[in-house]
């Protein structure tokens, strides 16, 4: 038993490898991420959901990368670059042959501002640790894959602790900016947070989001904001607005959803996490508990031009057979 918690106190203390990070092809014609969120517990559930991501991954051949939606690092954020939490947390939690070489883009939560939050900022542009950590800004942009010339994929990265008027406007003109005419026309378009607008578990909606960040998802006809914060996983559906998903069952102690409530198609109190895979034809949206059993899987078609519960079609039996 002391040999075996000195083999993990070395693991934990030890620099991590510096890798060489797979990237999805400018050219790939489908595109597969994973989300997670409030994650940075360091504990054993931690640690099931990183391990159920693993056998996942192995099983299917997905990701191309991992989203993480916010609380990275309970309590207070991380102090540094140099903070032992980056290997106890992140580095040495994830570090599994499929996701060990593979890039994690973050958006900052509300536990991570708690401490220095320029930091993981600063860690991510230092291309510190194993260089998979990506958010070189409190918000920015990625494109994946290609559909006959355009980008299969874009997701735009925002930072939703910044709810002061100042702060949120800057949030709302990088996503205008990032899906005006001239940036180009992106085949499916996700926006990724840390808060949700639309939340049927225990924090509730997000008023201020819904009143002034909504309104510009549904302007740009944004397919998809997916987010942390409430501890569970929820797929939810409402008439002329993009689809929600909150994936906040990475780690930390879960909250409660009641089934059956208005736009919800999904919701269950688990540890675990969601994938998200793309093609120029579907998204596919699929949830995952913490011992690599898929609880779920929808598919919405990119030719229902509508947005409503009525596009999302349950696929959960058709994954069984295949995976």
């Amino acid at each position: 038993m002391i040999g075996t918690v000195g083999v993990l106190a070395y693991q934990m203390s030890s620099p991590p490898q510096r890798v060489q990070l797979t990237f999805p092809s400018a050219d790939a014609a489908r595109i597969s991420f994973f989300a997670l969120g409030d994650q940075g517990s360091g504990q054993y559930r931690q640690w099931t959901v990183a391990r159920s991501m693993e056998k996942v991954a192995e099983r299917s051949g997905d990701p191309d990368f991992v989203v993480l939606l916010g609380d990275s690092f309970y309590s207070y954020g991380v102090g540094s670059i140099d903070d032992r939490v980056w290997n106890w947390k992140f580095e040495k939690m994830y570090s599994g042959a499929r996701l060990a070489a593979i890039p994690f883009y973050a958006v900052l939560g509300n536990h991570d501002v708690l401490g220095n939050a320029e930091a993981q900022i600063e860690y991510s542009r230092a291309q510190a640790g194993s260089g998979r950590w990506q958010m070189p800004a409190h918000q920015y942009r990625k494109d994946f894959g290609s559909d006959q010339g355009r980008p299969l994929l874009r997701v735009v990265f925002i930072d939703t602790n910044r709810s002061a008027s100042e702060g949120l406007e800057k949030q709302i003109r990088f996503i205008e900016e990032s899906f005006a005419p001239s940036a180009g026309q992106p085949t499916w378009r996700v926006v990724v947070a840390h808060h949700p607008i639309r939340n049927l578990g225990r924090h509730g909606e997000t008023p201020r989001l819904a009143a002034i960040l909504l309104p510009v998802l549904q302007k740009y006809h944004i397919d998809l904001y997916v987010t942390g914060h409430d501890h569970d996983q929820q797929l939810i559906a409402r008439d002329g607005e993009p689809y929600y998903v909150i994936s906040g069952g990475g780690g930390q102690s879960l909250y409660h959803v009641s089934p059956g409530q208005d736009g919800l198609l999904f919701g269950k109190s688990q540890h675990g996490f969601c994938s998200i895979a793309v093609d120029s034809s579907a998204m596919t949206i699929s949830f995952y508990d913490d011992d690599a059993e898929m609880a779920s899987r929808y598919a919405i078609k990119r030719d229902c031009a509508e947005f409503s519960a009525a596009c999302v079609k349950p696929a959960l039996a058709a994954a069984k057979s295949s995976d």
